[in-house]
C-alpha cells in the first residue's frame, strides 16, 4: 500500500494572545478581552479530573514545526486542521463576538499554519450565530485564505443544524464545493447531566451528537436540497451509523418517514463522510452496511496521540485482517481526498 495517507482530523493548539491581536474593531478597543476567557467552556464536564493520559498527548507546545515532524513520521501527505478551544464555538451567545473571533482565528490559522506548509489544510470557524455573516466568512475563508472547509459545532446551537435557518450556509458550501464537518466534543444537554464519571460521558457524548445531526439532516432534506453538499461527522467513530440506519429503516416501514431514498444511500452517495478509529470493531460492520466510501482516517493529533505513539494509529488499520486492502487504501487516503477535494 503506497504511503499517500491523509489525516482528516488533526488539531491546532491555539495561541490566544496571537489571535486576540488579530481581532478587529470594535472589540480591539472596547471588547474587554481576557485571554483566558475568549470562548466558553465546552460544557460542565471538561474540568480537572483523575485520568491518566499517555505521555506527550495534549501538548500545548505543539505548533507548525512539531506538526510537520508528525506528518513526516506518520507518512502523511496532508492533515485537515481543526481547532481545540474553538470546538466550543457553538456555545458563544453573542453574535458580534462570534463573528469577530471567527475572522481573527481564520487569519491566525492561515498565517501560522497554511503559509508555513501546503501540507496543512485549514478548516475555518464560521459564526453560525449570524447566518448572513457565515456566508461572507465561509466565502472569504475558502476563496481568500485557501481553506478546504469549515467546522460545524456538534452541540450548542439553536436551532438544530438541519433547520432551514442554516440552509443558506449549505447552499454557499455547495457553490464553493467545500467540505463542512460536524465535530464532536461538547457533551451538554445530551442527557448526561447527572453523570459523574468523565470517560462514560465521553464514550457516549462523542457519537450521539453526530447521530443526532446526521439524522436531522437526512430527514429534513438537507442532502436532497443540496445534492453536491459534502458533510463529515468526526471523532465519534462509526458505531452510530448502523443504529441510525436501522432506526430510520424502521420508521420508513411505519410510513411516517418521507425521504427520497434509502437512508443508506446518503452514506454511499458521497454526501456523508465519517472519521474512524483503527481499533473499533464496528468499522468492518459499518463497511458491510454502506461500503468503504464514507470512512476516513483521523489522527486527532496532538489530543489523544503524541509523536511517540502516532505510528500505532496507521498500523491499527493497515494490519486489520477483516478489511480488504482496497478498503484500507480508501480509508487511509482516498476518501479524505474526495471529501476535502485535495
Amino acid at each position: 500500500m503506497a504511503n499517500r495517507f491523509v489525516d482528516c482530523d488533526g488539531h491546532v493548539m491555539e495561541n490566544t494572545d496571537e489571535i486576540i491581536r488579530l481581532v478587529g474593531e470594535p472589540f480591539k478597543t472596547t471588547g474587554h478581552m481576557n485571554p483566558r476567557r475568549v470562548l466558553p467552556s465546552l460544557d460542565r464536564f471538561h474540568t480537572p479530573r483523575l485520568e491518566e493520559r499517555k505521555p506527550g498527548t495534549f501538548d500545548p507546545t505543539v505548533g507548525p514545526e512539531k506538526w510537520l515532524q508528525f506528518l513526516d513520521k506518520m507518512g502523511l501527505e496532508f492533515s485537515a486542521l481543526f481547532p481545540t478551544e474553538g470546538l466550543a464555538y457553538g456555545q458563544v451567545a453573542f453574535a458580534p463576538w462570534a463573528i469577530a473571533y471567527a475572522r481573527a482565528y481564520n487569519e491566525w490559522l492561515s498565517e501560522r499554519y497554511l503559509k508555513f506548509s501546503s501540507r496543512f489544510k485549514g478548516i475555518a470557524l464560521i459564526p453560525l450565530q449570524d447566518v448572513g455573516a457565515v456566508v461572507v466568512e465561509l466565502r472569504r475563508a475558502v476563496k481568500d485564505l485557501g481553506m478546504v472547509g469549515a467546522m460545524l459545532p456538534s452541540n450548542g446551537l439553536n436551532p438544530h443544524l438541519s433547520a432551514r435557518h442554516y440552509w443558506p450556509v449549505y447552499e454557499e458550501a455547495a457553490k464553493l464545493d467545500c467540505a463542512l464537518a460536524v465535530h464532536g466534543g461538547c457533551y451538554g444537554d445530551l442527557g448526561f447531566n447527572t453523570y459523574t464519571v468523565f470517560p462514560a460521558t465521553r464514550a457516549l457524548g462523542m457519537p450521539f451528537p453526530l447521530a443526532i445531526a446526521a439524522t436531522g439532516m437526512i430527514v429534513d432534506g438537507v442532502f436532497d436540497e443540496f445534492p453536491s453538499l459534502r458533510i463529515g461527522f468526526l471523532e465519534g467513530g462509526t458505531c452510530w451509523i448502523p443504529m441510525v440506519l436501522d432506526r430510520l429503516a424502521r420508521e420508513q416501514e411505519y410510513g411516517g418517514l418521507r425521504i427520497k431514498r434509502s437512508p443508506a444511500d446518503y452514506f454511499t452517495g458521497g454526501k456523508i463522510f465519517c472519521s474512524c478509529e483503527g481499533n473499533e470493531k464496528a468499522l468492518a460492520y459499518a463497511i458491510e452496511r454502506v461500503g468503504p466510501q464514507p470512512f476516513m482516517f483521523a489522527s486527532d493529533f496532538p489530543h489523544e496521540i503524541s509523536l511517540d505513539n502516532c505510528l500505532e494509529e496507521i498500523e491499527e488499520i493497515a494490519s486489520r485482517k477483516d478489511l480488504k486492502e482496497e478498503h484500507k487504501a480508501s480509508i487511509l487516503g482516498e476518501n479524505a481526498r474526495r471529501f476535502y477535494k485535495i
